[in-house]
């Protein structure tokens, strides 16, 4: 039968597997709420629920594969950018020739002796004063001191003149033919100067523009 109180009872239980209640005894007669039940009668104590435990995990059978877990997902990292590499150092110049003669050179025959290393050069104009004083431009390759005047030294033999007292021959880079003033060397040679009882010609050789710290300055005279 079932529990007239609860409902859930089995038709064979005397009593009531659920809340307790003797089903012998009618419900007209059973205790009123509160009261103790009489001496003998089965009190029922509430039911306890056990506490909740996490179920264990299963271990595989025997047999069978086992899969770890896959490794957690790595934070994505940015790429940093390659540093440019650093520059290259400037090649060495490569080292001057030699001067064929005693450079700066004490005497004419030092002087004439470095015209073997002279460039080629490009005439660009020519000036005159009166048949007194003629300056002629030219440009050549940027060089040493020695190879500046020997180049001066060679436009000279090659463009002097009896009539002029004054010769002037003035050195321009290629870079710069405009300039008003030599910046590759000047040679001046002046015919007849008189030094004290004597009259003697004169070379005066610049290299650069003159103003440059390594700049060569020779003053040669010959009877």
């Amino acid at each position: 039968m079932r529990c007239p109180y609860c409902g859930r009872n089995s038709e064979r239980s005397t009593y009531c597997t659920n809340c307790g209640r003797d089903l012998r005894i009618p419900p007209s007669q059973q205790p009123v709420a509160g009261q103790q039940p009489p001496q003998g009668y089965p009190t029922s104590a509430p039911r306890q629920q056990p506490p909740y435990q996490q179920p264990r995990p299963v271990p595989p059978a025997s047999g069978y594969p086992t899969h770890a877990a896959p490794p957690p997902p790595q934070a994505h990292r940015t790429r940093q950018p390659e540093a440019p590499p650093p520059p290259r150092p400037p090649a060495p110049a490569p080292p001057a020739p030699e001067a064929p003669a005693p450079f700066p050179p004490h005497t004419l025959e030092h002087l004439h002796a470095l015209e073997a290393g002279a460039l080629a050069y490009t005439i660009l104009d020519t000036t005159t004063d009166n048949e007194r004083k003629k300056t002629t431009r030219i440009t050549y390759p940027k060089s040493v001191a020695w190879q500046q005047v020997a180049t001066l030294l060679k436009a000279f033999k090659e463009t002097q003149e009896e009539p002029y007292e004054t010769i002037v021959i003035q050195g321009y880079l290629p870079s710069d033919p405009g300039l008003y003033s030599f910046t590759n060397g000047q040679l001046v040679f002046d015919r007849n100067v008189r030094l004290g009882g004597q009259t003697l010609n004169r070379y005066q050789i610049e290299t650069g523009n003159g103003f440059e710290v390594d700049s060569v300055r020779i003053v040669l005279s010959e009877e």
